[in-house]
């Protein structure tokens, strides 16, 4: 745009300013504006245009079918975790499993404990490697001494235990504090004893104590068993049961075969019966004479006389 081509809204804007101006100063002032001539080279006069946006760069879509890893630091240094959490994921061992840490097939370094994460080097294992462990207490440091004593939890809270407070045998009434039930039977089970303790109410009555009933109750339970100790003590007759008829089983194929045998020794020994009498009643025959009478005994030989 040149300025020349603003000469009629100037003449506009001056014509409706004052309305008294004449004429001939209006003519001074268009031959003024069209005396005046601008080149194209100064672009800020002519007013040139630019744009008043950044222009961005060509838009180009991700590729959508790629998982993204997340790999790096889960937690940091003097970072709370409990068993299981995941610490590090990595590509590699670019850091490795210190105290109470372990690694995954791939390669991600999880808490086997609940504690603190220390991040440190170990020159004494490796001069070069670099290790993630967990400590129990925040204000310890990795690695330990050499030869320091073995930290372990072993699934438990450190909490301190208060002495129980020494009760009198006998109360300020001259009764005893507690009373031992034993139970029935000649020889009773020393599960079955109850304890029973004097009342601090004053009325002088004995009670058991409420935990001591739930001991009760799982002692109960414990001797009606569960359906897992139902089912092995079921596993373990069905068993007995079945080495039992296998025992009768055999037992009776063992009598069936003395049986047997002993028909057969029967019967072998009456043919053997039969056949010595058979051969005794042939040898009688060749013995006897024509009229069939049996010949008289031979005489006994005399014995010798010492």
């Amino acid at each position: 745009m040149r300025v020349a081509q603003l000469a009629r809204p100037i003449t506009a804007a001056t014509s409706s300013l004052s309305r008294t101006t004449s004429t001939t100063t209006i003519r001074q002032l268009r031959e003024a504006l069209g005396q005046l001539r601008i080149g194209a080279s100064n672009a800020a006069v002519e007013g040139r245009r630019h744009a008043t946006v950044k222009s961005q760069g060509a838009y180009r879509l991700r590729d959508s079918s790629t998982i993204p890893k997340k790999l790096g630091a889960k937690k940091t240094g003097d970072s709370y975790v409990i068993t299981g959490n995941i610490i590090y994921k990595q590509r590699g061992t670019i850091w490795f499993p210190g105290e109470n840490c372990g690694m995954g097939r791939d390669h991600t370094i999880f808490a086997l404990a609940s504690g603190y994460v220390k991040y440190y080097r170990d020159p004494a294992k490796h001069p070069k490697r670099q290790y993630i462990g967990v400590v129990f207490n925040k204000e310890d440091k990795l690695p330990y001494p050499r030869h320091a004593m073995r930290k372990r939890r072993l699934n438990m809270v450190a909490a301190p235990i208060p002495p129980p407070k020494p009760e009198p045998e006998i109360s300020a009434s001259g009764i005893p504090t507690q009373v031992v039930r034993q139970g029935y039977g000649r020889k009773p089970h020393p599960r079955d004893e109850r304890i029973l303790k004097l009342r601090q109410d004053g009325s002088y009555a004995y009670a058991e104590e409420s935990w001591r009933l739930g001991t009760l109750v799982r002692t109960e339970k414990r001797k009606m068993g569960s359906r897992r100790v139902a089912m092995k003590h079921r596993r373990r007759k069905a068993k007995a049961i079945a080495l039992e008829m296998r025992a009768e089983r055999e037992d009776k194929i063992a009598r069936r075969k003395e049986a047997l045998d002993a028909q057969r020794a029967a019967r072998a020994r009456k043919m053997k019966e039969y056949r010595a009498r058979k051969a005794a009643e042939e040898a009688n025959k060749k013995t006897a004479g024509p009229g069939g009478e049996m010949p008289p005994p031979a005489p006994a030989s005399p014995r010798a006389e010492t």
